[in-house]
């Protein structure tokens, strides 16, 4: 079992050096779902991460009768769906990852039935999965709760309107692949705006479909009668820049990263600057300079184009070394504050989180600690605390750290971390 690996840090190094972003996870799982539309040709994707998610979602297509071809080295993966003829997705494996949920749409689209038992996925609250159902409803499915899970079946998919009642990044998505064959136009209003989804849409927009406004709260679907493969290249992981972006900020070293789309992290970067973090663009690179001395930080999490919940665990982290009381308010996710108490472990000194709000008080000197990655950004908190920390810090659970960065440990010891997995 991977969940008995531990990852040990030697806190106090100041990183130096070069890395290189891995490409983003949440642009590649729905790529790799809309795959299943092409009922001709093979889809190629290009910089696709090996993380965890990715390697189950290809698993996914081969139990469903796909063609797969993944070299994690290169991160290429060719996918041939041609010969697909299943529409039960396997429990097993869907039950280990949320992303599981994309599939629905384009099995829908494509054979007008799909069946799914179980959704996996972080534990950070409520996070529903009724708008896609929703959506596929109002396309003309009927949707029938089974044991947990659901079974969708329609006669004919129809052109229509759909809304999300809060941004979500896979509902569009998946509402997008499930309209991508139905007659007509759809709407899908107050939709996310992430730039994960923008990359989806060039790439499904190459294998033949009709979407407008990825990117704004208001995209349309022009129904088309078949979809083909397509190549594209995933775009750099925007929470992976985040994380090394924090990594070289918080060890008060100097870095260089490239694949940093400072477009997609503005807000981000802007509250590392206030707190006396350097970036410095040049060209495909972006240096990173920690200061000596943070400033503290105030910070709201909200959807994009707004500071991302994703990257709130690993700032709280930096804000604990910060000179003084820093406000951070987590608005998207209920329970996303479960690393407060590892933090607390290294000696950082926090406030009751009333209302998602966390006062912490800085700075603190962090000693190192022994801490479980509670979930991929949780996890991500705790080595971002164990590289600035005295001492030796332990973290395990690492498979939820791999269910978001490749090669963390690899990539951060080229930097000048100590760290190893034992």
């Amino acid at each position: 079992m991977t969940s008995e690996e531990m990852l040990y840090i030697e806190g106090g190094q100041r990183l130096r050096g070069e890395a290189v972003v891995q490409g983003s996870k949440n642009a590649a799982l729905p790529m790799i779902a809309a795959s299943l539309l092409a009922e001709e040709g093979q889809t190629i994707l290009h910089r696709v991460p090996p993380v965890k998610d990715v390697i189950v979602a290809l698993e996914v297509l081969c139990r469903l009768g796909a063609k797969v071809e993944y070299d994690e080295a290169e991160g290429t993966a060719v996918i041939d769906a041609t010969g697909v003829d299943n529409t039960a997705l396997p429990e097993e494996l869907t039950s280990r990852f949320r992303a599981s949920v994309l599939f629905l749409g384009p099995l829908l689209a494509r054979f007008r039935r799909a069946q799914l038992k179980e959704v996996g996925g972080c534990l950070i609250g409520q996070r529903p999965v009724d708008y896609h159902y929703r959506g596929f409803a109002r396309l003309g499915a009927k949707v029938e709760a089974e044991r947990g899970g659901m079974v969708m079946c329609a006669e004919q998919l129809q052109g229509a309107f759909m809304y999300c009642d809060l941004p979500s990044h896979t509902g569009v998505e998946n509402l997008v692949m499930a309209a991508s064959r139905a007659r007509g136009e759809s709407i899908i209003e107050n939709a996310a705006s992430d730039p994960e989804i923008v990359d989806f849409v060039e790439f499904f927009t190459k294998m033949g479909a009709r979407v407008e406004g990825a990117g704004t709260r208001t995209v349309r679907i022009i129904g088309v009668d078949k979809l083909h493969g397509a190549e594209h290249t995933v775009m750099h992981d925007r929470l992976d820049a985040g994380m090394l972006m924090m990594a070289g900020s918080i060890t008060r070293g100097d870095i260089a990263l490239k694949g940093v789309c400072t477009e997609h992290l503005r807000v981000f970067e802007a509250k590392l600057h206030q707190m006396g973090v350097e970036t410095i663009e040049k060209g495909e690179w972006m240096q990173i300079k920690g200061p000596e001395q943070f400033s503290p930080i105030n910070v709201t999490t909200t959807f994009y184009p707004g500071f991302p919940t994703d990257l709130q665990p690993g700032i709280m982290a930096l804000a604990c070394v910060a000179k003084g009381d820093s406000y951070i308010r987590e608005t998207v996710f209920e329970d996303r504050l479960g690393h407060i108490k590892n933090l607390r472990a290294f000696g950082a000194k926090a406030s009751p989180e009333k209302d998602r709000l966390v006062i912490v008080h800085g700075p603190a000197q962090l000693k190192a600690a022994k801490v479980k990655a509670l979930d991929i950004r949780a996890g991500a908190a705790c080595v971002l605390a164990g590289l600035a920390a005295e001492g030796r810090t332990s973290v395990s659970q690492l498979y939820q750290l791999d269910r978001g960065h490749v090669r963390l440990e690899e990539r951060l010891t080229g930097l000048g971390a100590k760290l190893e997995r034992i």
